[in-house]
């Protein structure tokens, strides 16, 4: 299995357990309301940290890298919205065995026999038009098929491509608004099973005011091979249901298994910081 098309869809799937308590704690879904012409900026920071071992060959993968993307709403009408997404600029500071490479998507001076860097270069600016209903939750996408952005180079970068999958809510908001019923410390646990694999996570309400609810969250992903343990948290603004921030911390330990069948040893740590706002 490729373990990081796994981890977006658990980061899809946490996402709409979200909305799910948010249907049952509120009763009705949010109904958001933007307008064509409406940009949003998510401001990503990424910092990784991987050992990989296939018999006595061990390799260090260390990254830290910025991102910033878009979301522009491009239509809006009286069934929801169309959003266009892609990633504006990108800056990537890699160190793999001790050989350090940097990626910055507007140094025009770039080493163009580089793979790594022909595949950070492909992913910039490439549009994907994600349609939502007037509840935020996704009923269709395009997509692009990045042959070049494959996942090894993207994992060695410390940045992953969005993920869309229908029945979701678009990622950078969620379906919160101010509930006095729902107060702090509020607790629920969801759990579901991708690709033969358990994802438990609970949730909590850290703080809630009229204005901002402040969610943490806490999952475990286990399966035969590899385990994941992440901690999370998510600041929402209650009027606009943006979500204003997400600080993400994954730890993954076990065995991986490549295309060709090979079994490695895998350790990996990984912190996300995103920031959301409106631009336009």
């Amino acid at each position: 299995m490729d373990h990081n098309k796994y981890n977006l869809r658990a980061a899809l799937l946490l996402l709409s357990m979200l909305l799910t308590f948010t249907a049952e704690a509120q009763q009705k879904y949010r109904v958001f309301k933007f307008n064509t012409g409406d940009e949003y900026q998510t401001d990503i920071l990424t910092t990784s940290n991987a050992i990989i071992q296939r018999g006595k060959q061990t390799i260090t993968a260390n990254t830290i890298s910025t991102a910033s993307k878009a979301f522009s709403a491009i239509l809006a009408n009286d069934r929801g919205y169309t959003f266009n997404v892609k990633i504006k600029k990108m800056e990537n500071d890699i160190n793999i065995m001790g050989q350090k490479l940097h990626y910055s998507s507007v140094d025009s001076k770039k080493d163009t026999n580089s793979t790594i860097i022909k595949a950070l270069d492909f992913m910039l600016d490439k549009s994907i038009d994600v349609q939502v209903n007037k509840e935020g939750i996704i009923q269709s996408f395009t997509d692009y098929k990045a042959e070049m952005a494959t996942d090894t180079l993207v994992s060695f970068a410390g940045l992953q491509p969005e993920a869309f999958e229908k029945g979701t809510m678009l990622s950078f908001i969620a379906s919160f608004t101010y509930n006095p019923n729902i107060k702090k410390n509020f607790t629920w646990t969801d759990s579901v099973e991708i690709d033969k694999q358990r994802l438990v996570t609970k949730f909590w309400v850290e703080d809630i005011t009229e204005k901002t609810t402040i969610v943490k969250f806490s999952s475990a992903i286990t399966s035969k091979l590899l385990n994941t343990n992440q901690n999370g948290t998510y600041v929402i603004d209650n009027g606009t249901g943006i979500i204003q921030e997400k600080i993400l911390y994954s730890i993954s330990t076990g065995y991986q298994m490549s295309a060709s069948g090979v079994v490695y040893a895998v350790s990996r740590s990984t912190s996300v910081s995103e920031k959301t706002r409106k631009v336009k």
